[in-house]
């Protein structure tokens, strides 16, 4: 295993570790539902990055900056970050959450384990292997479900599958950039000021007259998305320093059961209890790796 990459460990037990990326995951979901309840995805993610941009601020202000060596490794994943959130804001344009949610996460696990492999030298036991497997599996099975063509329109499709490719990129370039770190809340304040502050000064520009009309209730939920958004990942930095990155990053997308009962219930995008069976799976996979 490559020296100094190797998650840590002795941070607790590792089902505490799991429980806070589980948790973290239900939240995940929570911030895409607030990014695809305002109409305008435009202002959406403006709102929820200039909240975002001002706890990275806090973050940063409070808990420094992270070593030295970290730094290559973020700025790489501020450059991936603003692309996958723009990314992500086309595909809520085009596609349905519950659909393009679930396409877009469920592809990172297997991506991020196998570039952990060849980044960190992780190696995962067979039975962890088929507990990723079954993960992916059951998510990516979750856009099939409820009628019609995958994804609703190729371009959200499309769109999904490059958010889902972006997201194991960062994964990756996050999880070796905060293991470099030594300083976990540091290294997200420095990233989320500097992606979320490209995307505000970006997005302001190009819909400057809009924005300033958002309603009091737009600004509520954006602000809250982002907040969201920020503990969110902290919880998953901490995490890709305890335990290997493919199994953070499967813990992780476990969010999509969540989003697409989310999407079902509170947007009326299908029915969920079509995507129980789906859901039943990635549970299953989720106590494989746990177990393994």
């Amino acid at each position: 295993m490559a020296t100094g990459l190797a998650a840590v460990g002795g941070a607790g037990p590792p089902g505490i570790v799991v429980a806070v990326v589980l948790a973290a995951a239900v939240a995940h979901a929570g911030w895409n539902l607030c990014a695809k309840m305002i109409a305008d995805q435009v202002v959406a993610f403006w709102l929820i990055s200039g909240a975002a941009a001002i706890a990275g601020a806090a973050l940063w202000a409070a808990a420094g900056s992270p070593q030295a060596a970290a730094w290559p490794y973020l700025a790489t994943s501020v450059g991936l970050h603003v692309v996958y959130n723009l990314s992500l804001l086309n595909s809520y344009r085009l596609g349905d959450l519950s659909r393009v949610y679930p396409l877009a996460r469920g592809l990172a696990p297997l991506l991020v384990t196998g570039g952990a492999a060849l980044a960190a030298g992780e190696r995962l036991s067979p039975l962890q292997l088929g507990g990723i497997a079954v993960i992916a599996g059951g998510l990516v099975s979750l856009v099939w479900l409820g009628g019609g063509a995958p994804g609703g329109d190729r371009r959200a499709t499309v769109l999904a599958v490059t958010t889902g490719v972006l997201i194991a990129a960062y994964s990756l370039s996050d999880g070796l950039g905060v293991r470099h770190a030594h300083n976990t809340l540091g290294y997200a304040g420095v990233l989320f000021l500097a992606e979320s502050g490209v995307l505000v000064a970006g997005l302001g520009l190009w819909r400057r007259r809009l924005l300033p009309a958002a309603p009091s209730r737009t600004w509520a939920i954006g602000t809250f998305g982002g907040a969201l958004s920020v503990a969110t990942y902290c919880a998953v930095l901490w995490a890709q320093t305890r335990l290997d990155l493919g199994v953070v990053s499967a813990l992780r997308e476990t969010s999509v059961v969540a989003a697409a009962l989310l999407g079902a219930v509170v947007l009326h995008e299908g029915s969920a209890a079509r995507r129980v069976a789906a859901a039943a799976v990635v549970c299953a996979g989720v106590a494989v790796l746990v177990i393994a």
